[in-house]
Formats: structure tokens, C-alpha cells, sequence
């Protein structure tokens, strides 16, 4: 970039350079003529007419030599300023491009660790059905087992208390009741008793004797 830089300033001033001395001879060939002319027209009693026609061709070529000359420098000027806005804009795209490089490299590594993941959570995905299925079965076995000792250490007991007893084993009624029979049923209001027919008949019949009397 410093190369590319140095290189237009290089031919900028080249440019300058080449094209000074032959302004300046351009405008002493104008100057040059304009002073013959005047020289054959005011200063010159006796004027010569085909002389004086002649410098003033050759004060016209001066002219349009000068600006000839002057053209050409103003695009060479141009041209070396195209080549330093050239320079400037391919070390604009030399960053550019560098950054989207690194950019690229950034996403890319993104990319690699983001499918090291997805393949990591795939992996445990598919294990997690196998690692579900041992965990239920152990902990089912632990309950069938935890289950087991507490029927065995309640069927021991009431044995032992039937042995005791007579010799007659004893069952609780936890096990022989459901656990809905347990539960008390809810009180209800008691129904009123009816008299029976005898003591009805029986109640009324002093009655009758008293009103016979």
C-alpha cells in the first residue's frame, strides 16, 4: 500500500516535472512572437507585411502549442491522480477483504463448535431412553424390595403374636378389610322408631275400659 501510494506520488510529480520546461518554452515562443510582431508593426518605419504575417502564424502555433502542452500535463495530472485513487481504493479493498477473511474464519470456527454441540446433544438424546429405562428398573427394584421387607417384617410379628396366643395366627385387618371399609361412614340422623302393634292396641285399651266404666 505505502509502494502504490509512493508509486502515484511518483508520477504526479513526474508528470510536473516533464511538463514545466516545455510550458515555459511554449510561453517564451508567445512571448517571443508577440514581441517580433510588435517590433515589425510599431517600431519598424518601413513595414514588411509578409514578416509580420509570418510571426503572427508563428504567434498562433506558440498559442496552441501552449495549450496543447498545457492539456496533456492537465491529464497526465489526472491520470496519476487516478492511479492514486486506484491505490487508495485497492488498500481499501485489501482491508476489506482481509476482514471478511477474518470474519469467515470467526463464522467457521462458530460453525465447527456449533456442530460439536448438536453432535454432543445428539449423543445424549440418544442415550437418555437407555440411561431412563435402567434408572425406572432400579428404582423399581429398590420399591419391590422396600416393599418385600416391610410384608416380611409385618407377617413376622402378627406370627409371633398368634403363637403366642394359642397358636392361631393372627391376620390384620388392614389385610383383610378393604381400605374403603376402614374409613368411618358419615353420621346420619336417626330414623324414628316405630311402636309395634301391641303395645299400640295396648295403649288404647284402657282407654276403652275407662270410658265403659
Amino acid at each position: 500500500m505505502l509502494m502504490q501510494n509512493t508509486t502515484g506520488f511518483v508520477l504526479v510529480k513526474g508528470s510536473q516535472v516533464l511538463g514545466e520546461p516545455r510550458i515555459k518554452n511554449a510561453a517564451a515562443n508567445v512571448l517571443r512572437e508577440t514581441w517580433l510582431i510588435y517590433k515589425h508593426t510599431k517600431l519598424q518605419k518601413k513595414i514588411d507585411h509578409s514578416r509580420v504575417r509570418k510571426h503572427q502564424r508563428k504567434f498562433l502555433q506558440a498559442i496552441h502549442q501552449l495549450r496543447s502542452v498545457k492539456m496533456e500535463q492537465r491529464k497526465l495530472s489526472d491520470q496519476a491522480n487516478t492511479l492514486v485513487d486506484l491505490s487508495k481504493m485497492q488498500s481499501v479493498m485489501y482491508e476489506l477483504m482481509s476482514e471478511l477473511n477474518d470474519r469467515s474464519e470467526d463464522l467457521e470456527r462458530q460453525m465447527l463448535s456449533l456442530e460439536t454441540r448438536v453432535e454432543q446433544l445428539t449423543a445424549g438424546f440418544s442415550a437418555l431412553p437407555a440411561h431412563l429405562s435402567a434408572t425406572l428398573s432400579a428404582q423399581h427394584t429398590t420399591l419391590l424390595h422396600l416393599l418385600r421387607e416391610r410384608d416380611y417384617r409385618g407377617g413376622g410379628g402378627w406370627g409371633g403374636g398368634g403363637a403366642g396366643g394359642g397358636g392361631t395366627a393372627l391376620v390384620p385387618v388392614a389385610q383383610l378389610a378393604p381400605a374403603h371399609a376402614l374409613t368411618p361412614s358419615p353420621t346420619l340422623a336417626p330414623e324414628p322408631q316405630q311402636p309395634p302393634e301391641g303395645t299400640i292396641e295396648g295403649s288404647t285399651s284402657p282407654n276403652t275400659s275407662t270410658s265403659s266404666c
